[in-house]
């Protein structure tokens, strides 16, 4: 899990980061925005709807905490990013993730 220094506030800074940009990929859909700050900012939210049980959210919870922690070094510094991840995280490996949000290029200032 990141470092609270290194999430968004859930009351502040979901709904504006929510109105900015959307993309898409097969296991997430993305939400981000830039602002002010000088490092990137993460949250991770989940839909009930999607994951029915406290176990199939906070399992895919973890994978997108996961994922996101070995990419935090290479985000653009100025990112606000939510992360949504999809029904279809908990049937993939984290190698399947890690390639499906390589693609995603606007969050990255360079990939390693």
């Amino acid at each position: 899990m990141l470092p609270r220094s290194n999430r968004l506030n859930l009351k502040t800074g979901f709904k504006w980061v929510s109105s900015g940009q959307k993309k898409q990929t097969n296991y997430f859909k993305l939400f981000y925005r830039f602002g002010e700050n000088q490092k990137p900012l993460v949250g991770i939210a989940l839909a009930k709807s999607s994951f029915k049980n406290a176990v199939e959210r906070n399992r895919g919870r973890r994978l997108s905490s996961h994922v996101i922690e070995e990419f935090y070094q290479a985000l653009r510094n100025n990112l606000n990013l939510v992360m949504m991840p999809k029904a279809n995280i908990l049937e993939s490996s984290t190698e399947q993730l890690k390639k499906d949000l390589e693609n995603v290029k606007e969050i990255f200032s360079t990939i390693n």
